[in-house]
């Protein structure tokens, strides 16, 4: 028991190992323009992000099963495994529907991730008795990952320069050097085994925790409008500073900045919990999230890019706040499952999304797909304020 119990406290400053080797990625800031060098358009590009989707949808949840079921080590490994042959494919690729291939096995990869590094995470801490402290060690694990991806956004640009496909080869080396570090991990026992039921089942029991529990279908379903949005920003930001004329020099900056500005978002989310209900934190975030999308879809200068980066503090705040309201809410052997439902509902929105998006900047621009989504936000904040803030359960 004490080896276990050794292991188990071993976990959380390994853990601070694979979230600096897991946020070594190089490519984020020029991923766009891979795409473009390679001679997409942005329709195109929407496309390969459909592909990405559609096998993030189909895989999330069976991907959480597996973890729940198969163990969240193994799962960890087999998403890093998925990484690596998806870096390999855009390192040699030059077609269109290889990137369709290379994107299926990134969804597969985000999948496989998504759902499982938190439940291990924090089944971690349940079992040392320490899961009050999730917000805040989750926190500075993003503040970690922020700092590197600092760095490697910083050093992008010129990757980028030298060779269109260095970015994607340093990544995999990084993320063949977590395999070590996955497999020094101890894995955490389920309060309650998930063996006892088959997969379907299983499957069955957390879809109808998520559906019955009030609380848990509404943090989903605001999760997924919310995510998709703040996603959307992040994956066409690079299309939208274009173009208001920021110069590509500038887009290492302009992300490792961003990195940090979301970093910070995750570190003082507990400070923000403590201070703020969650009626007062989710209103106001929705309210911000809005007021962004349709200020950028009309800001055509310099103040765009500030605008921009200033949005990725609500992300990192949001992302943990999510996530341990969900978690505080569920059991452990379903844990990773009930949580890949909330990725899987954000892939849902871009599938249906993104391809009239890319169509519309094609035909328009970018920032006419962003007055869209505004739109979209601003139906849903209206839903919310009417239905859903009256509710004093939802909140405690």
């Amino acid at each position: 028991m004490n080896k276990y119990k050794e292991g188990l406290r071993s976990n959380i400053w390994k853990y601070y190992i694979f979230e600096f080797l897991w946020s070594a990625v190089f490519f984020f800031p020029i991923f766009q323009l891979y795409y473009i060098a390679r001679g997409m358009t942005i329709t195109q590009i929407a496309f390969i992000g459909i592909a990405f989707n559609v096998s993030r949808m189909f895989i999330e949840i069976p991907s959480g099963v597996l973890a729940d079921k198969w163990g969240r080590k193994k799962t960890l490994f087999l998403s890093q495994l998925l990484f690596i042959i998806d870096m390999a494919i855009l390192t040699f690729a030059h077609s269109f529907w290889l990137y369709i291939v290379a994107a299926i096995v990134s969804g597969a990869w985000i999948a496989c991730y998504s759902g499982t590094a938190v439940a291990f995470f924090y089944d971690t801490l349940v079992e040392l008795k320490r899961e009050k402290e999730y917000e805040k060690l989750w926190g500075r694990f993003s503040l970690i990952g922020s700092a590197v991806t600092f760095t490697t956004s910083l050093v992008a640009g010129y990757l980028f320069n030298i060779s269109i496909t260095l970015p994607y080869i340093l990544t995999g080396i990084s993320a063949f050097l977590s395999l070590f570090v996955i497999l020094s991990f101890t894995e955490p026992r389920f309060h309650k085994s998930a063996e006892e039921d088959t997969i379907l089942l299983h499957f069955k029991k957390s879809m109808l925790t998520v559906i019955k529990n009030e609380n848990i279908s509404f943090i989903v379903f605001f999760g997924a409008i919310f995510g998709f949005a703040l996603n959307y920003l992040f994956n066409y930001g690079q299309v939208y500073l274009v173009s208001i004329g920021i110069p590509i020099t500038f887009f290492g900056l302009i992300f490792a900045v961003r990195s940090i500005v979301e970093g910070l978002g995750a570190t003082y989310a507990n400070k923000i919990k403590n201070l703020f209900s969650y009626r007062t934190i989710l209103t106001s975030t929705l309210l911000f999230a809005t007021i962004i999308i349709f200020g950028l879809s009309y800001i055509n200068n310099y103040i765009g890019a500030f605008v921009f980066i200033i949005s990725f503090f609500i992300v990192g705040m949001f992302r943990i706040l999510q996530r341990g309201y969900i978690h505080k809410r569920i059991s452990s052997h379903n844990r990773a499952t009930v949580d890949s439902v909330s990725s899987f509902s954000i892939a849902i929105f871009a599938i249906i999304f993104e391809p009239i998006a890319g169509k519309i900047a094609d035909m328009y621009s970018i920032q006419t797909s962003f007055f869209i989504l505004g739109c979209i936000l601003l139906a849903y904040s209206l839903y919310y304020l009417l239905f859903k803030l009256p509710k004093d359960q939802l909140f405690y």
